[in-house]
């Protein structure tokens, strides 16, 4: 039985004809025995030079790696920042980021307001070290130190300053993030976009792991999608950002592609595809907006790293360790599932689902929760909707799409029979997703077909009418195809405007689909752009309050947009 189709997951160094036979706890358990066999150190991994990734030290951009002795000898500093919400939005934040080589002393986080540093933090340093076997019987290796804070106690609604201080004195920059207000005054917006990949070369340098397979006639896109739209969301400042899975694409393409360890574009037969480094490039690319937006990130098929499952008794066994080492999110999910929990900003709750969990198509990791995530959705659902709980629109976002079109993965039957049926008995407003490198928007949705039209410009009642499916794989990875006879329908499209009927296809398995007679794909763009939510708070109990979802292409123009409306609870 094929449990991880080939190219669907990151290639960490199991051989391909058993790695697709295979769960992610079970790559971890050969990774595991492969290293007893073969034991590496990190002092013999440094003697072994640029063929191995250990100290690395950082340039400006692009990164890049340094010969490893002077390496060790660089001075330390803390880059690619990056936030998160803590549990609750109000009172907590979660400030990270990566050291330049290892701590040599104690580092803090330095905290005040309006430019003065009022407090200091403790910093938690964790070191992830990443041990990948070849083919060939070496092993590469990198060590990373990751930082972490968190402020609790703080004040709704108010601007706070930090910066990393290392133990010679020597800090980050100063940079400024917001707390979520009790009840928003005003109208504010969030952003979001999935599959976003760099666009630089990591500090490996290793050259198969940027987004740089573009085809030729995709001519409409900056030169680089994945950097121009963080530029344009770090200048919109939004409360926070939204990324439904596929974050950096540690895995280079997702079509098993094997590392090149040589350093050059060539490289031995077999090597494996999973380069940890490229995450350093990437909380680099964020930073300037990462840095004082937190950004909320759900997990995708590229995002199951079976290295860094710790396999215990009653332990993970999703593949997601190396996120506990980078990552802060909420723990506000199930226990079983770190990449699940749910939030609240203003009158919108929010809610991080592991379609890892649920799906068909992909089922490395189908069923690991045992359930409980989708108990425990159920049952924050019914909270949010009990009246009185200052909770109006409910935003979910996950990975692989419950309803969408495409030629490569279009819908995911496990995940819409889910996740569908419990939106559609709450009343979920929207539903962001990614997996499909495109952008597509549905009509409101209820039991399957589309319940009314829902042009650009158009208004939807999700109470009534149900909710709206929007694909936002557009985040920068090279895009995908439409289904035969599908084309594109958005605002300014200079070709005659595809329809909303399309014949499309749930996926049952990795090579399994039925048919999926399609009524409700009202907007499609195949390119690049993020979506900006934009939220207006009713002026009191009982009174209109909308949520308004436009999206943006990477060029900074708008080509859809639709209007939620609710009556304020």
């Amino acid at each position: 039985m094929t449990r991880t189709p080939r190219g669907q997951a990151p290639d960490v160094g199991v051989p391909a004809h058993l790695a697709e036979h295979m769960t992610v706890a079970e790559q971890h358990d050969w990774i595991a025995g492969f290293l007893r066999r073969h034991p590496v150190s990190r002092r013999s991994a440094l003697r072994r030079g640029s063929g191995v990734v250990a100290a690395m030290g950082l340039a400006s951009a692009p990164w890049a790696l340094t010969a490893c002795a002077s390496a060790s000898q660089a001075p330390v500093s803390v880059v690619g920042r990056h936030l998160s919400f803590g549990d609750d939005p109000m009172r907590t934040m979660a400030m990270a980021g990566e050291l330049t080589a290892p701590p040599q002393g104690a580092v803090v986080v330095d905290l005040g307001q309006n430019g003065s540093f009022g407090a200091r933090l403790p910093v938690e340093v964790r070191r992830l070290v990443s041990q990948v076997p070849q083919a060939d019987g070496s092993i590469r290796a990198s060590d990373q130190y990751f930082v972490h804070a968190l402020a609790t106690g703080l004040q709704p609604g108010q601007s706070y300053d930090y910066r990393f201080r290392l133990a010679d004195g020597t800090t980050t920059d100063t940079a400024t993030f917001h707390t979520a207000p009790r009840e928003p005054s005003g109208p504010w917006s969030f952003t979001a976009f999935a599959d976003q990949g760099v666009d630089m070369v990591p500090p490996s340098g290793l050259s198969g792991f940027t987004n740089a397979y573009y085809k030729p006639d995709d001519t409409r896109r900056t030169m680089t999608p994945s950097t121009s739209m963080v530029d344009r969301i770090a200048g919109t400042r939004p409360a926070f950002h939204l990324l439904a899975g596929d974050i950096c694409y540690a895995d280079p393409s997702g079509e098993g592609q094997p590392v090149r360890s040589t350093g050059t574009s060539k490289s031995p037969t077999g090597f494996d595809s999973f380069d940890p480094t490229v995450w350093t490039t990437y909380f680099g690319l964020i930073e300037r907006s990462a840095a004082s937006t937190p950004w909320m990130f759900a997990t995708g098929n590229h995002d199951m790293e079976a290295l860094y499952d710790d396999n215990q008794k009653r332990g993970a066994t999703h593949g997601y360790g190396g996120h506990a080492a980078r990552l802060d999110l909420p723990r506000t999910g199930p226990s079983a599932c770190p990449s699940v929990y749910s939030m609240r900003y203003g009158n919108v709750g929010v809610i991080s689902v592991d379609a890892n969990d649920l799906s068909m198509e992909i089922p490395t990791n189908a069923g690991y929760s045992g359930g409980s995530q989708v108990a425990w959705l159920r049952q924050t659902l019914g909270q949010w909707r009990t009246p009185n709980s200052g909770v109006d629109f409910v935003v979910a976002f996950f990975h692989h799409c419950a309803y969408a079109t495409s030629s490569t993965h279009a819908s995911d039957a496990g995940v819409r029979a889910a996740v569908a049926p419990l939106f559609d008995e709450f009343s979920v407003d929207l539903a962001l997703q990614g997996h499909n490198h495109q952008y597509e928007r549905s009509n409101p949705i209820r039991g399957g077909r589309s319940t009314t039209q829902a042009p650009d410009g158009g208004t939807v009642r999700p109470e009534t009418d149900g909710t709206t499916y929007v694909c936002v794989g557009s985040g920068g990875r090279p895009r995908y195809s439409w289904q035969p006879g599908e084309v594109d329908r958005y605002r300014g499209n200079p070709a005659p405007q595809g329809d909303v009927n399309v014949v499309s296809y749930q996926a049952v398995g990795e090579d399994a689909k039925i048919p999926d007679a399609v009524d409700w794909s009202q907007a499609r763009y195949l390119d690049y752009a993020y979506v900006t939510v934009d939220v207006v708070p009713p002026p009191g109990p009982g009174q209109t309050t909308t949520m308004t979802l436009r999206t943006i292409t990477d060029t900074g123009t708008e080509i859809d947009r639709v209007t939620l409306e609710r009556r304020a609870g």
